[in-house]
């Protein structure tokens, strides 16, 4: 079996479904567990085009460190919840998606 990592993401895309109309788009973080970074993208994408949402630009994809320290203990503790989340699943694990709206 393939050693399987936490790999996570920030992701900038664009709304290709009803809601187009009132949002442009906006960016997520997201994790995921895979053996590489190329199957990590791969899960990455097709997770957002099954929820209509096209990838613009990918920030950076890399294995999460949990020594990552965040500005306050809050925001580490939600993107910890995230890892371990994905940790415990094959499914793509997405935090908010910060949407802009269209002018």
């Amino acid at each position: 079996m393939t050693n399987q990592n936490i790999y996570w993401t920030s992701i900038e895309y664009k709304y290709c479904g009803p809601e187009v109309l009132k949002l442009e788009g906006g960016f997520v973080y997201g994790f995921v567990k895979a053996s590489d970074e190329r199957e990590a993208l791969n899960k990455f994408t097709t997770k957002l085009k099954h929820q209509d949402v096209e990838v613009q630009n990918v920030e950076f994809i890399s294995l999460y460190d949990l020594k990552t320290e965040w500005e306050n203990q809050e925001q580490t503790n939600i993107f910890v919840q995230l890892y371990q989340k994905a940790k415990k699943s094959s499914e793509v694990v997405f935090h908010t998606f910060y949407a802009y709206e269209t002018d």
